[in-house]
């Protein structure tokens, strides 16, 4: 087995089944989105687009914001594959390089609502970063606009502190990948706050049999719902809702998951 390359984030798009999970979710932002009236959506990390490209189907005016230029490059590729849907929904889709806090500065608002998916919110850096990419979705949302965050469960994580999530196999055209994702629970840092290091690693298989290895370590903040309970206030938001599934069951601690919604005051 050789280790020959760092693992992109691109590779999230095989891990991904997104028939299916664009089919389970999509009816929650689709209510979400005819309740509030929003015509004009920022997707932020919104990473190869689907999310994007789905709300984009259905008619509306999307912004896709990335600061990974391999993901940027995968989305471009997708919106190539789905223009015919989205100009058939009657909805645009621009994608933009950026990062969190930068939405602003990027001159991208008004919006109707701001969402960021696939737990990507843990990116930011630290509670400081947190505070100030909060504070960012708010300058670019009209009054009352819609904030969705959907991120993996931290307060489970941090109380049970498990050391791996299943790994999945899926098979390609070039061979069989392996995505297996570990976990490590580093001390705080007093003035950066909770971190977990995730290590995404890839073992595929050639058609010939050979193995190889690729990995990348990701630290991402960790962000439990008290912690948003606290800070969303603080940027200015109010009506804070907190699900633990896009069924819309009330988040619990078991969840491996939650989806946080708030308006803008």
């Amino acid at each position: 087995m050789n280790q020959e390359r760092e693992a992109p984030q691109s590779d999230y798009d095989e891990f991904v089944n997104w028939d299916r999970r664009l089919a389970n979710e999509g009816p929650f932002f689709r209510g979400l989105f005819d309740a509030e009236g929003t015509r004009r959506l920022i997707d932020v990390g919104a990473g190869s687009a689907r999310h994007a490209i789905m709300f984009a189907t259905w008619g509306l005016d999307v912004v896709a914001v990335d600061p990974d230029d391999s993901m940027l490059e995968a989305a471009e590729a997708n919106v190539a594959r789905f223009a015919e849907q989205i100009q058939a929904g009657g909805g645009s889709l621009e994608l933009v390089r950026g990062g969190f806090g930068e939405l602003g500065r990027l001159g991208l608002g008004p919006a109707d609502a701001v969402t960021c998916t696939g737990n990507a919110l843990p990116h930011v850096a630290g509670r400081d970063g947190l505070t100030e990419t909060l504070a960012d979705f708010a300058t670019v949302l009209v009054p009352g606009g819609l904030l969705v965050l959907h991120l993996l469960n931290h307060g489970r994580l941090l109380a049970n502190r498990p050391r791996t999530i299943a790994p999945k196999v899926v098979d390609t055209d070039h061979g069989t990948k392996v995505f297996v994702r570990l976990i490590d629970y580093p001390e705080p840092d007093p003035g950066y706050g909770p971190v977990l290091d995730f290590d995404f690693v890839t073992l595929e298989r050639d058609l010939s049999g050979s193995w190889s290895v690729a990995g990348r370590r990701s630290p991402h903040t960790a962000i439990t719902v008290e912690t948003l309970k606290s800070e969303l206030p603080c940027a200015g938001f109010s009506r804070i809702e907190a699900f633990g599934g896009h069924d819309r069951h009330v988040l619990t601690d078991a969840d491996e998951s939650m989806i946080v919604v708030a308006r803008r005051a």
